[in-house]
C-alpha cells in the first residue's frame, strides 16, 4: 500500500506491504464550532465571568503560546477584547506577551500572524525575555519549595489572562491551562525546577494524564505567579477548533483535558512493530518534533522501531542544540550524572534528553529529515535515513519480514492507546 507524506512537499511516500500493515491511524475531522470560544466566556469554570473579574483593572496582560504551537490566538482575542471592553478597561492598558519558555523570540511577522493584523497594530506585543535577569521579578517559593522568578509584566498586571490549546503531552499530561506562564514566562531557574519534577516519573504515568506531580507543580507555580483566567481550546488535526473551556486555572483545564482525551485517544488493535510518525504540525524543530516521538514510544513492541518523518526546519533546538550535541540522547541515570556535575545547564535539557532516551531504549529509532545534518542526527544518537523507504527497509531488517507498521498521522497530537 502506499502511504504519502501531503504536508510535506518534497518528502516521497512509503510502500508497505498489505500483509505488514497494521493499520493507518489519524485523528478524526471534527465540525468545527465558530461559537464555542463566546460560550466558554459565558460560562467559565471556577470564576466570575471576565467582565466582573476585570471591572476596575487598569493593567490586563494577555498571554498566547508562541509559534511553536499552532494555536490561531488571532480567532481567540477579539472575543476576549470584548469582554474586557464590557468592563470598561482602556485600550492602553491592554498588553500582549508571547509565551517563549526558553524558545527563541517570534519575529514580528510571527507575532502579527499569532494575534492577528488588528491587534497587533492596536496593542503591544512583547516577547517574553526568558534569559533576561532585569526583565524578571522574584515572587517566592511553593509549596516544594521552588522559586518563581517570573516576567515583570506579569508580576504587575492587575489581570493577567492565558491563551492556548490543550493536547496530550508528555513532559505534563496535557498543554494548556497554567503552562502558559510555567514554562511559557518563567526564568530559566523557575522553568528547570518545574521540568525536574519529571525526572522520577515514567513517560507513561503522565502523558495523557491530568493530574500528575508534573501538573501539580505548574498549578502552585502558576497560582502564585499570579494568572487569573484562561481560555483553552480543543483542536482537530486540520487545526479547526470545536470545543473550548474558560475560567480557573485548574478547575476549567481539568475539565478541558477530560473533553480533550476523549478526542485525542486513538485505538490500536495491536502493538506494531514498526511506527511511522509523523510531526506534523509541530515541525519547526525536533525538540518540538518530539512529541511525535512521544507518541509512538506509548505503542510501538520492545525491540520494534520508530521512523519519524518531520522537516525540523530550525534543526534540533534553536536555544539548546549546543548541548544536545555534546551530550547526545542518554537514559535517565546518565542525565542526572551531568546535572549533578553542573556540566548541563539547563535542566529542561536533560528533561528533553530523558524523553527522548526512554524511546530509544524501547525501540531503533530513525529520524527522516532535511533540517538536520546527517552527522548532527547520529551524534545525538538517532539513526539518520535519507527517505521514508529507506528508513522502512532498515526497520524491517531489526524487526522482521513479518513485522506488523502502524503509521500514526498527526502523531505529535495523538494519544495512541491498544485496545
Amino acid at each position: 500500500m502506499r502511504l504519502e507524506f501531503p504536508h510535506y512537499e518534497g518528502v516521497p511516500g512509503i510502500e508497505v506491504p498489505e500483509r505488514n500493515l497494521l493499520g493507518e491511524f489519524s485523528l478524526p475531522a471534527m465540525q468545527p464550532d465558530d461559537e464555542c470560544v463566546r460560550a466558554a466566556l459565558e460560562g467559565p469554570i471556577g470564576t466570575p465571568r471576565l467582565p466582573e473579574m476585570a471591572r476596575g483593572k487598569r493593567r490586563v496582560l494577555i498571554v498566547c503560546d508562541d509559534v511553536a504551537r499552532p494555536t490561531p490566538a488571532w480567532r481567540l482575542i477579539p472575543p476576549v477584547l470584548d469582554e474586557l471592553s464590557a468592563a470598561g478597561v482602556p485600550e492602553g492598558g491592554i498588553e500582549f506577551m508571547m509565551a517563549l519558555g526558553t524558545h527563541r523570540p517570534m519575529t514580528e511577522e510571527e507575532m502579527r500572524v499569532k494575534v492577528g493584523s488588528r491587534v497587533y497594530e492596536r496593542f503591544r506585543v512583547l516577547n517574553h525575555a526568558w534569559d533576561d535577569p532585569d526583565a524578571l521579578e522574584y515572587i517566592g517559593k511553593t509549596a516544594q519549595g521552588v522559586e518563581v522568578w517570573i516576567n515583570r509584566k506579569v508580576a504587575e498586571a492587575d489581570l493577567v489572562i492565558g491563551i492556548g490549546r490543550i493536547m496530550p503531552i508528555e513532559v505534563c499530561g496535557f498543554t494548556g491551562g497554567g503552562k502558559i506562564l510555567v514554562p511559557g514566562c518563567c526564568g530559566e531557574i523557575t522553568n528547570s525546577d518545574m521540568h525536574w519534577t519529571r525526572v522520577d516519573v515514567p513517560g507513561a504515568e503522565i502523558i495523557g494524564k491530568r493530574d500528575n506531580p508534573v501538573r501539580e507543580s505548574i498549578d502552585s507555580l502558576a497560582r502564585l505567579a499570579g494568572l487569573d483566567f484562561i481560555v483553552n481550546v480543543v483542536m482537530d488535526g486540520a487545526g479547526r477548533i470545536f470545543d473550548c473551556v474558560a475560567g480557573d486555572l485548574v478547575e476549567a483545564h481539568r475539565e478541558g483535558c477530560a473533553r480533550a482525551r476523549r478526542y485525542h485517544e486513538v485505538t490500536l488493535p495491536a502493538h506494531p512493530d514498526i511506527v511511522v510518525a509523523d510531526g506534523y504540525p509541530f515541525d519547526i524543530e525536533f525538540w518540538q518534533v518530539n512529541k511525535a516521538l512521544d507518541a509512538a514510544g506509548l505503542v510501538v513492541r520492545p525491540g520494534g522501531a520508530v521512523i519519524i518523518v518531520s522537516p525540523c526546519r530550525e534543526g534540533l533546538s534553536r536555544t539548546h542544540e549546543a548541548e544536545l550535541l555534546r551530550h547526545g540522547y542518554r537514559g535517565r541515570e546518565h542525565a542526572r550524572e551531568l546535572v549533578a556535575a553542573g556540566r548541563i545547564q539547563h535542566k529542561v535539557v536533560a528533561v528533553h534528553m530523558m524523553q527522548v532516551a526512554e524511546v530509544m531504549e524501547k525501540a531503533t529509532v530513525f529520524l527522516v529529515t532535511a533540517g538536520i545534518p546527517r552527522e548532527h542526527v547520529e551524534q545525538v544518537g538517532l539513526s539518520y535515513a535519507a527517505t521514508p523507504q529507506g528508513a522502512l527497509e532498515r526497520a524491517f531488517e531489526i524487526a522482521g519480514a513479518d513485522a506488523r507498521v502502524a503509521v500514526l498521522r498527526n502523531a505529535a497530537e495523538m494519544l495512541p492507546r491498544v485496545g
